[in-house]
């Protein structure tokens, strides 16, 4: 009792009697902590979850403030800000306030004396406007709210009176950049109310404790951690589902549900924590299909203020069973006692299980139990491992981030908002937030030019600038612009372009992802809040729903970005891992899982689990061993699996290191994924990853080199892009939501631009931290080292199948590739940038237009501040050029802002210096850089005036600037020799404004085109193959027409070759064949194709499809196979001897039908077609056939053909072969000719870029963008406008031949459509199906009657001449319309009986 009376003599008598009266002894914590709060000093409170920390904060302060109140000394002004990181804490912490500030003294000095206000984005402007006027005297706050007051007068008028400022969760912000925005708020803070103000930090359990007070204050800080032990329970609880024995769709989570819900029963309120939104909802929907619909409820960051609001009330009073919650229910949100807690599923940190964990037992005094039921064996592992760290109390160590430029450059705006300040100010402030005390003026100065737009500027972009920078005197102005920017987007929470749900009345629901929505339409239903919504409305910004049954609904899914566990923690789980291998070798392996806290199932499952591992591997990786697993995938390609134990943060950059070894050892593309335990390197071919990779790798270079790939990962990208939101460079956020395409659109345009700039302040920003808070790179470079020393050993094992740990990655490996939709080869990038030098030119109509564009302003400059901040934009302004008044010119002279010079030209101080030397009247120290530097500068100034004064000739240069017309023309030849200037027709224009003109020309020439029915596209194919060429010169053109493509055999002289080769006859085609310009060979089941020889791949092994075929041929195919090989095209007679006795011909026909050999006659393939009627022909006629075959010609092995996407080069032959066969590239035409058409994009549009192609939509009924070539557009669009209005010609075709696109390329017509079949003839008059022949004949159908006679005339004339169904002696029509008879006689069919009959 005395230890009591001696701390709480420090608080007043009333204080004293009710805490007593209420509380009774104080915890070890506010013992510690009170001393040093009561004593002014900044306090540091770190202690497990229930311990009584917010009290200890506000106790000392409530105890001050009601002193002052009795004694009529209170003011009516802020004293005390406790900022809070949830909006949902903030309203907990104001409930708690009530009971001391009514308890004490009987409630002297109560609420109505002692005043407490909350401000968060949720507060109503009526409060807000209140809390200006009469300030509270405890101001309940978020991070982002407080940065806001700050941003504004009235705001500032009320925090100017603070004393103190208590942060609470302290852990949760120390590692984040919302963590950093906060405490440079509190810098802010300080330097407003003229005196550093007490900090009170609140906290879980931290480590270290002495670097976490050097973040809360610079000053001293005392810390109060007194060793409160609370006593845990992990229990890790195995799955046990059988998806066999009850056909399940989902058996594990119905399972985990199924215990979920049984380890309620007898629990008031349960709290069950997952990994990841989808998951909670998950759980919940599992869960309500056993317990009904209100059992369980969902709370995660994606659902509504309301929404998470009315769960928590229902948790804490009692009403709901069971909250399935992420991690947005780890901080102190009070939802009352809980009974419970359990996760599903392995928590990603230590320290966020010691969080959960304290959720149940919340008290002193009672042992918090928490319940892990892992969904897998390997989760059963990873459990029992995380459970121990917890129980030894390991969480992991902070690493605040330090400089976070793009957050400094938020809150320079911020202060520019509503005043000015000088560069002094803001070094003075800096230094008391912790992740700025290092920064130095010259990073300042570089991040207020980045804001004011240099570095846009100096590459001729007229973005308008953040704040208006005075250089000359180092002063910051903000205009409205400043205003809207620090207040719209401000903060450190990414705007991830989420879609809001809102009800048919108007209630939010929550929020989905971006990528989510685009997959889905009206009527669709999905889960949120755990409960099923129909989708009736998706706008640009909204989600419209209603509420729908459960059954069916899907879940939705949100993206996020998990950061990985660091080296520490992961080295913890080696040692782990180490302990279990040695248990394993003793026998005692279930016992040491047992230790860990897995129950008998989860024992069972992680020891199964773990000993498939050991056999296959030999042994587990540790904290001193890295196995390398080496094996092959199911498509034969090599494969290595590291299996590295340090975390994701050293495992990606180390992956990507690997991989680079091995590309420029190998010379061939290699591939990565990564994850927590590991990495794994693929290639794209059947090439053995060598060994030793790791050890090839240079500690010395290798930061370095991680440094250079950097800009190239997928993660610099993304840290790139939420930096430019934060550094307020994406511009204003608006109220309505910015599609996430749009927000990478524009960090990437950005990041083009500045990636080279080496000193950017967003790429030095990204650069630290992607290398230091994303990945580890220094801890790269220690596990290198210890590689090589060989204190980390690595290991090579070479296994014929993936060991199990290596399932997840391979799974990983699978997906990447298959969404790696368009990989493009680096050969396309070369040809691209080879293509583009020859870009379209732009008409002088475009050009004219954008030079109007350009000059016609939309906005001036509202004073002379902007009037500064233009001409430090677009630089030297001469009279007339802009309508300002003279006035503010002159008061930026006499201010010593802007300069005349004597070629009348104004320009900003700032740039006098670059002036001087670029019109020769300057001085340089280095007289040797002379030349080069005043050259330089008159390129930049020359530049910049093509881009804002528009065109210039070298005379109109030379006269602006005061130089000799040679100096101007050689200016603007050297920068068109850079690529920054265009010249054309003796004028120059700024690259950027000539690249617009191209563009406005493609658009313009897009327009241009006229969209045409699909029938005069069809007319189009048919036209283009009829011909009055003699056969020896049609036969070509047609084969080179169809060559690549494989078609049945059957059909070449049956249905192609005789319908479009003038008398047709098969000695044109072997006489052909013959000269060695084409080869025939079989593929698949009884296809036919032909290729060019050119199409041949001669650097490919000959005998590559031999080889493929490995273990499939007979002894006499491969020993003829093999001398065809080595002797080349031999004719039949000359293999006689190889077979012994036996004739080479069978073997050979064996071989032709594998598609291994061919011959330079079409002999074989007619033979082979007719194999059932050679066996009923007699002994006689099958010697003659044998004897014309010994004759036929040469016979020779099929070489491979080079494939399409394998080469740039391959793929533009394909697209000029797809023009050749179908004049138009699209969707469509590009899967017939069997290329990708996302590959084709990747140079299609490039083409168009260089005039090669013309992109329109020319044709109905094709989808997509349509490409035409450059060449050949007039002429097409011309005779597609021709056959749409005019033509009348009538072509029979077979429905089956690819010229033929209805049913095939385009849909068919409405009430005219066939089968594409062989036994089926098409007649078509303006492309429009006409009439058909099925079934060999026997059926007629007319669609145009009164072209009936028309075209059976005409199938009657191309019947006789052997052109359509050239094997049968006979039609006989037996089906036919009833008005067709009279036509059928004249076109010349007997009537015999019901028929009509044409003889050839």
């Amino acid at each position: 009792m005395s230890t009591v009376k001696n701390v709480l003599t420090l608080f007043e008598e009333e204080t004293q009697e009710w805490f007593q009266n209420t509380l009774g002894e104080p915890t070890l914590v506010q013992k510690e902590a009170w001393p040093g709060i009561k004593a002014g000093q900044h306090v540091l409170v770190s202690a497990p979850t229930g311990t009584g920390k917010t009290l200890s904060a506000f106790l000392v302060f409530l105890d001050q403030m009601k002193r002052q109140a009795k004694e009529g000394a209170l003011k009516r002004d802020l004293w005390l800000i406790y900022v809070s990181p949830l909006k949902s804490l903030a309203a907990d912490i104001r409930e708690n306030l009530r009971r001391p500030l009514d308890g004490i003294g009987n409630g002297v000095g109560s609420q109505e004396e002692i005043t407490v206000a909350i401000r968060t984005g949720d507060t109503p402007q009526r409060d807000r406007q209140q809390m200006v006027r009469k300030p509270p005297h405890i101001l309940i706050i978020t991070p982002e709210s407080l940065y806001l007051m700050l941003t504004s007068k009235t705001g500032q008028n009320v925090l100017a009176t603070a004393k103190a400022v208590i942060i609470d969760e302290l852990h949760a912000l120390i590692d984040t950049k919302r963590g950093a925005h906060l405490m440079l708020s509190l810098a802010r803070l300080d330097d407003l109310c003229g005196a550093p103000l007490q900090r009170i930090g609140l906290s879980a359990t931290i480590e270290p404790l002495e670097e976490a007070a050097k973040y809360l204050a610079p000053e001293e800080v005392v810390i109060a951690a007194p060793d409160m032990k609370k006593k845990i329970r992990l229990d890790i609880l195995g799955p046990y589902a059988d998806s066999v024995r009850h056909k399940r769709k989902d058996p594990v989570w119905e399972e985990l549900s199924a215990l979920v819900y049984e380890y309620c029963h007898g629990s008031r309120s349960v709290i069950a924590f997952v990994e990841g939104r989808r998951y909670a909802e998950k759980l919940a929907y599992y869960v309500n299909l056993i317990g009904g619909e209100d059992f369980a409820r969902v709370h995660h960051g994606s659902l509504s203020k309301e929404q998470r609001q009315e769960t928590e009330e229902a948790l804490r009073d009692g009403r709901l069973r069971l909250l399935c919650a992420t991690s947005s229910m780890e901080l102190g949100i009070d939802v009352g006692e809980i009974d419970k807690v359990l996760q599903v599923g392995c928590p990603r940190t230590v320290s966020g299980t010691m969080q959960r964990l304290g959720r149940a037992g919340h008290n002193p005094g009672r042992t918090s139990v928490m319940y892990l039921f892992p969904r897998t064996a390997a989760e059963c592992v990873s459990c029992g491992m995380t459970a121990q760290l917890a129980r030894q109390g390991g969480v992991e160590q902070i690493h605040p981030p330090a400089q976070c430029l793009d957050v400094l450059a938020q809150h320079l705006v911020s202060m520019a908002a509503f005043r000015s300040y000088t560069l002094d100010e803001v070094m003075k402030i800096l230094p008391r937030a912790w992740n700025f005390r290092q920064i130095s003026r010259e990073d300042v100065q570089s991040v207020l030019c980045m804001l004011a737009g240099d570095y846009e500027h100096e590459r001729d972009l007229p973005v308008r600038p953040r704040i208006l920078y005075d250089r000359i005197h180092e002063r910051v102005e903000g205009d409205g612009y400043s205003r809207m920017l620090a207040v719209s987007a401000g903060g450190t929470i990414p705007d991830k372009g989420l879609y809001t749900v809102k009800t048919e009345d108007g209630i939010k629901l929550g929020e989905v992802d971006e990528e989510f929505v685009y997959e889905s339409q009206r009527g669709d239903r999905f889960i949120l809040g755990a409960f099923a919504w129909k989708i009736t409305n998706i706008s640009r910004d909204l989600v419209t729903v209603v509420q729908a049954p459960v059954e069916g609904a899907r879940l939705p899914f949100w993206k996020g970005e998990i950061k990985g566990r660091d080296r520490r923690t992961g080295e913890a789980f080696g040692r782990m891992f180490h302990r279990l291998q040695q248990a394993h070798e003793d026998g005692k392996l279930s016992d040491a899982l047992h230790e860990m806290g897995l129950d008998s199932t989860a024992v069972s499952l992680a020891a199964g689990y773990l000993e498939r591992q050991i056999r296959a591997l030999g042994c587990l990786q540790d904290d001193k061993t890295i196995l390398a697993e080496h094996f092959k995938d199911s498509s034969g390609n090599s494969q290595v699996m590291f299996h590295s134990v340090f975390g994701r943060r050293i495992n990606a950059p180390l992956s990507l290191l690997a991989a680079q070894t091995v590309r420029d050892q190998l010379g061939i593309e290699i591939g990565s994924v990564d994850e927590e335990d590991g990495f794994l390197l693929y290639s794209y071919g059947n090439r053995a990853l060598p060994e030793g990779i790791l050890q090839r790798i240079d500690p010395d270079t290798c930061v370095r080199k991680l440094e250079i790939m950097l800009p190239a990962a997928p993660v610099f990208n993304m840290a790139f892009r939420y930096n430019c939101g934060r550094a307020l460079m994406m511009g204003v956020r608006k109220n309505s939501r910015q599609p996430l395409w749009k927000q990478r659109l524009k960090s990437a345009e950005l990041l083009e631009q500045v990636v080279r700039e080496d000193r950017h302040p967003l790429i030095r920003e990204t650069r630290r931290e992607c290398m230091q808070e994303l990945w580890d790179a220094e801890g790269v470079r220690e596990l290198l080292y210890e590689i090589c020393a060989g204190t980390v050993k690595v290991l090579d094992i070479f296994t014929e199948t993936p060991s199990p740990m290596s399932l997840p990655l391979q799974w990983a490996q699978e997906a990447a590739v298959m969404y790696d939709y368009a990989p493009t080869p680096r050969g396309i990038h070369t040809a691209v940038e080879e293509m583009l030098k020859e870009a379209v030119k732009p008409g002088t109509k475009e050009l004219s237009q954008i030079q109007e564009s350009q000059l016609t302003r939309e906005k001036l400059p509202k004073d002379a501040r902007q009037l500064h901040s233009l001409l430090m934009t677009e630089g030297d302004l001469a009279a007339g050029e802009l309508e300002i008044p003279v006035e503010w010119l002159d008061s930026l002279a006499q201010s010593g802002r802007v300069c005349y010079l004597e070629q009348g030209l104004w320009i900003a101080a700032e740039e006098e210096e670059k002036y001087a030397v670029t019109l020769g009247t300057g001085l340089l120290n280095d007289a040797e850089d002379w030349d080069t530097k005043q050259f330089e500068a008159q390129l930049q100034i020359v530049r910049r005036m093509l881009r804002y004064r528009g065109a210039a000739d070298a005379v109109q240069t030379a006269g602006r600037y005061g130089w000799q017309q040679s100096l101007a023309e050689k200016i603007l030849k050297e920068l068109c020799r850079r690529k920054e200037a265009v010249c054309q027709d003796g004028r120059y224009y700024h690259a950027e404004l000539y690249r617009r003109a191209c563009i406005q020309t493609l658009k313009n020439r897009r327009n241009e085109a006229q969209t045409c029915p699909a029938q005069a596209y069809a007319a189009l194919l048919l036209s283009r193959m009829e011909s009055n060429a003699p056969a020896q010169e049609a036969l070509p053109r047609m084969i080179k027409y169809y060559a690549g493509m494989t078609l049945p055999a059957s059909y070449w002289e049956e249905i192609l070759l005789p319908r479009w080769v003038k008398q047709y006859k098969e000695s044109v085609l072997d006489a052909y064949l013959a000269e060695g310009e084409v080869f025939w060979y079989l593929q698949g089941k009884g296809g036919l194709r032909f290729d060019l020889q050119e199409k041949i791949d001669w650097d490919a092994a000959p005998d590559s499809l031999c080889g493929a075929m490995d273990g499939e041929l007979s002894e006499k195919e491969l020993l003829l196979y093999q001398t065809l090989q080595k002797r080349g095209a031999s004719f039949m007679q000359s293999l006689n001897n190889v077979l012994g006795s036996e004739s080479p011909y069978d073997t050979l026909m064996s071989l032709m039908e594998k598609g291994l050999v061919c011959a330079d006659s079409f002999v074989p393939v007619r033979q082979w077609l007719s194999q059932e009627h050679i066996k009923k022909v007699t002994a006689k006629q099958r010697v003659s056939m044998y004897v014309k075959a010994l004759r036929a010609g040469r016979w020779d092995i099929v070489r491979p053909v080079i494939q399409l996407t394998e080469t740039q080069s391959a793929l533009k032959i394909a697209l000029e072969q797809c023009f050749d066969r179908y004049v138009i590239i699209c969707r469509e035409t590009a899967a017939a000719c069997g290329f990708s058409w996302q590959e084709a994009l990747s140079v299609l549009r490039v083409w168009e870029y260089t005039g090669q192609a013309r992109r329109g939509y020319f044709v109905e009924g094709l989808s997509g963008a349509q490409f035409i070539r450059g060449k050949e557009y007039e002429a097409v669009v011309h005779e597609l406008a021709r056959n749409a209005q005019n033509r009348q010609d009538i072509v029979w075709v077979n429905a089956a031949d690819p010229v033929q696109c209805w049913g095939k390329l385009l849909p068919h017509m409405e009430g005219r459509n066939f089968l594409n079949v062989p036994g089926t003839a098409v007649a078509c008059c303006r492309g429009i199906p006409a009439a058909v022949l099925e079934r060999q004949g026997a059926t007629l159908r007319v669609f145009e009657k009164e072209l009936a006679e028309a075209c059976l005339a005409d199938f009657s004339l191309c019947y006789k001449k052997g052109k359509l169904f050239p094997s049968r002696k006979r039609i006989v029509v037996k089906n036919y319309p009833d008005f067709a008879g009279e036509a059928l006689t004249r076109a010349g069919f007997y009537r015999e009986m019901q028929d009509y009959v044409l003889y050839r």
